[in-house]
């Protein structure tokens, strides 16, 4: 039983880590229809990113590294939500959130490269990992507003989801407009992700259209 949910697990996690990603992404309707702390609900839906993306690490080591910065970022969102204010907690939280999702862009990078044919799998790998730059972003938008509460000009009801939501805009270049920054280290990020967002999918664009090819050759 345990072997044939490991391998169930190992099959559809690329499957598991972008519902749990998309999940985190729909966070404000789970508020609205739940009615509960929206801090709660963030707290709750980013665990399940984690423990959803946690599947992509294959090998023993990727595995440890993964499963240990999994799990000293579950503890210190978990910690913070209850101690909130406490900015050790939050800057711990941030460094190693950012650590953890850098590794889970590297370990996409390095299956990538291994898949020789246009599989679901191909097509997956690039989605979660357009995602996982999202998330990156918001975080970098979190430490940036942490070091200066004016970096942004802020909308009603701002929380943090909100700077998920502003890095997505911002890889994709939507730019609304509801949120602006203000300070130069926030508007250079903004235009980092910017740019990020635009050479991202060129580059998988031409990379599956070439890998397409030499399978049709």
């Amino acid at each position: 039983m345990r072997a044939r949910i490991r391998a169930t697990l190992t099959d559809y996690k690329y499957v598991i880590a972008l519902i749990s990603v998309f999940n985190f992404l729909l966070t404000p309707i789970h508020i609205a229809l739940s009615g509960f702390n929206p801090g709660y609900v963030i707290v709750v839906n980013f665990t399940l990113v984690i423990l959803g993306s946690s599947l992509i690490a294959s090998t023993k080591l990727t595995k440890a590294i993964t499963y240990i910065l999994g799990l000293l970022t579950l503890l210190a969102i978990w910690m913070e939500f209850g101690h909130e204010g406490f900015l050790q907690l939050v800057l711990f939280r941030l460094v190693i959130s950012l650590a953890l999702f850098v590794n889970f862009c590297v370990l996409l990078l390095g299956q990538l490269r291994k898949i020789k044919e246009v599989t679901l799998q191909f097509i997956l790998m690039p989605i979660l990992g357009f995602l996982f730059l999202g998330i990156i972003g918001g975080i970098l938008f979190e430490a940036i507003d942490i070091a200066d509460p004016n970096s942004f000009r802020r909308v009603a009801d701002f929380t943090a989801y909100s700077f998920y939501y502003f890095s997505f805009i911002s890889i994709t270049t939507v730019g609304y407009g509801d949120i602006t920054p203000l300070t130069a280290p926030a508007q250079s990020l903004t235009l980092v992700l910017n740019i990020i967002g635009q050479f991202y999918l060129a580059i998988v664009i031409a990379v599956f259209v070439g890998k397409y090819i030499n399978v049709k050759s």
